[in-house]
């Protein structure tokens, strides 16, 4: 008699799904179908550029445009390291790690950053339609696709695909599927190399985005649907991944300078502004209610709804009694279906948990609305939608336990017709929706100029259409036209103060507006008005120096441009202004320790490269005035004169 072979004694963790007509043709071909329909919808942003805040984290951030070199400290400081000289409370380094292998590979290239993002949203549908398969194998793949489907389309993933930046989120859901996927394939075969390689997902999911902390819940969540209530072992294996998640969480403590988020301003998240608790809840059960109406009816999507387009609130307001009638009844729905591992509640409770971290009801973030934060949570509105449609065709609520007869090749379509209709149509209106919204992200200024017909009454959108409609006016060569731009800067800028009367921000720029005018004395009003609601604002002394250097007094420049290097020692800008003060006074040394500082923040700049020439060849070392000079011409060759 042969020996039977041994196999590994951790005992299996029996499901109630059967697993029959899992293998059909269609479920083979149809994950690739729609990955490359997601391909396809985000194709026209392939032409697109930076915008929002690509610029924090690619095209102004010293560490990113190192690229590989840049590794070692992206993994060791905090997300926005590269870019401003503060604190930081957020820790993300996969996704900066991936901005710098890119910028490696075609430096300043937006087109590849893009293809990025939607090839991995491209893959994460095929990974999605996969996982999903695998947790309810007996449904048709039909019915798996048409989930898959609506979560593909839906437009408010739009600000998630189509902002480079948000490759974060995506990566998030990417690596948390796959985790998801390898947790169900240890249900089925009990090895635990399934369960170790679903922890390394689960940790990178974990070092993309933080917010997929959350998956603690639903790690659990679908290990008691997919097994019996006679065994229990997955509340055991549930466990595992508390290690990356204990290793992420004491990763971000080493590294974060600050864990809490603090001095948040109301431009960022307007439930600050509130008067209290109660106003605080009422006006972020008012969010909720707008983001599950933004789920249902994408109609009006836009980039910012912050201070003060959503005004503070109270609990008379009926939109707030009518987003607790539905939080409650779906709440109702996710307990009672819970119960019965009814699908459409898991997709309900999915939401719940996914989305509880950016409520601002268990914790204070650092922003009251976003429609990038509907990207992960959007996954159980999909679920919730198709199941409950799903039930609703097959005339119950729950699955009870008569097998599905959905799992055959072939699948009803008649009785199923409700249901492939409504997602249908649903599809191509996302799809429609998704394809115009694309363009308004062609790049910051479409993308304000878009967005404020949606939220004209936003202090921080006004804010960042003026500084837009400065830039069109200083690199467009019709006199004409950069007039109606520097009109309309001013338009913005003075309508974000009046929306927001302490807005440092916008008086600094209305400052900078003014001097580009030539009206020194208004410049610096406001650009003292800014220093009164931030006195630690590095550009604005800078700023003051530029006027003060352009008319001759220059200790007044040192002054400011010394205030502005401490402030921000990361500070080119201020640094070369510096140094050139002190050419001016024939103080090289100084000239050019300040030069040479600026460049170990920016390596391949040119201009700092010309003055530092300038500062050795002035103070009479002209080997490295000539070494120097050289650089800065094979750096830019339109500076040789």
């Amino acid at each position: 008699m042969a020996k039977k072979s041994k196999r590994s004694k951790t005992p299996k963790i029996k499901s109630t799904i059967s697993t029959s007509g899992k293998n059909t043709p269609v479920g083979k071909w149809l994950p690739w179908l729609l990955g490359l329909l997601a391909f396809i919808l985000y194709a026209n942003t392939l032409g697109h550029q930076y915008a929002l805040d690509d610029a924090s984290v690619i095209t102004e951030n010293f560490l990113v445009k190192r690229g590989l070199a840049g590794w070692p400290e992206i993994f060791t400081t905090h997300y926005r390291f590269g870019y401003w000289n503060s604190t930081g409370t957020l820790y993300r380094p996969v996704s900066l790690a991936i901005f710098a292998l890119i910028w490696q590979i075609s430096p300043d290239n937006p087109l590849l950053y893009h293809l990025v993002n939607v090839l991995f949203f491209a893959a994460t549908m095929v990974v999605l339609f996969k996982t999903l398969r695998a947790f309810w194998p007996p449904l048709h793949p039909y019915i798996i696709g048409a989930v898959t489907l609506i979560f593909l389309t839906h437009p408010v993933h739009v600000e998630t695909v189509a902002n480079i930046k948000s490759l974060d989120e995506i990566l998030g859901l990417f690596f948390g599927l796959l985790a998801l996927q390898f947790y169900l394939k240890y249900f089925k075969n009990a090895a635990n190399k399934s369960l170790i390689t679903s922890v390394i997902f689960y940790a990178l999911a974990l070092f993309s985005k933080e917010n997929t902390i959350t998956f603690l819940a639903v790690f659990p969540l679908v290990g008691y649907y997919y097994s019996s209530d006679k065994n229990r072992n997955w509340i055991v294996s549930c466990l595992a991944f508390l290690v990356p998640a204990i290793l992420f969480l004491g990763c971000r403590y080493l590294v974060l300078e600050t864990q809490s988020i603090e001095n948040i301003s109301p431009l960022d998240n307007l439930l600050v502004a509130t008067s209290g608790p109660v106003e605080w809840y009422a006006t972020a059960f008012l969010l909720i209610g707008k983001y599950m109406w933004t789920l249902l009816f994408p109609l009006e999507l836009g980039s910012d709804f912050g201070y003060s387009q959503i005004p503070a609130t109270s609990f008379g307001n009926i939109k707030v009694l009518l987003s607790l009638a539905v939080i409650l009844g779906l709440m109702v729905l996710g307990i009672f279906g819970l119960i019965k591992r009814n699908k459409a509640a898991f997709g309900i409770i999915f939401f719940a948990i996914t989305f509880s971290i950016y409520s601002n009801l268990i914790i204070k973030i650092g922003s009251s609305y976003g429609e990038r934060f509907l990207y992960i949570p959007s996954l159980g509105y999909a679920i919730a939608l198709v199941m409950g449609l799903y039930y609703f065709c097959n005339k119950k609520w729950t699955d009870g336990n008569e097998k599905e007869k959905t799992s055959q090749k072939k699948i009803d379509f008649k009785k199923y017709g409700v249901l492939f209709a409504v997602t249908g149509l649903l599809g191509l209106f996302y799809a429609g929706q998704t394809v115009t919204r694309n363009a308004a992200w062609y790049d910051s200024y479409t993308l304000y100029k878009t967005d404020i017909t949606t939220a004209p009454n936003s202090a921080k959108l006004n804010y960042h259409l003026g500084l837009e409609e400065v830039k069109q006016a200083l690199k467009g060569k019709d006199k004409n036209r950069n007039l109606q731009h520097q009109k309309a800067a001013f338009t913005h800028f003075r309508r974000a103060i009046e929306l927001y009367p302490t807005y440092g921000d916008a008086y600094g720029q209305l400052g900078l507006a003014y001097y580009r005018q030539k009206q020194y004395k208004e410049a610096l009003k406001n650009y003292n008005t800014a220093l009164q609601y931030d006195s630690k604002d590095a550009k604005i002394y800078s700023n003051m120096g530029v006027i003060y250097f352009e008319n001759g007094d220059l200790k007044k420049a040192e002054e400011v441009y010394l205030m502005a290097v401490k402030l921000d020692p990361r500070y080119i800008d201020a640094r070369r202004n510096l140094g050139s003060v002190y050419a001016q006074t024939k103080r090289f040394d100084l000239a050019i320790t300040q030069f040479s500082k600026g460049l170990e923040y920016d390596p391949k700049n040119a201009v700092l490269y010309l003055y530092l020439g300038y500062a050795y060849r002035d103070k009479g070392d002209n080997n490295q005035a000539k070494k120097h000079l050289e650089k800065a011409y094979q750096l830019d060759p339109s500076l040789r004169r």
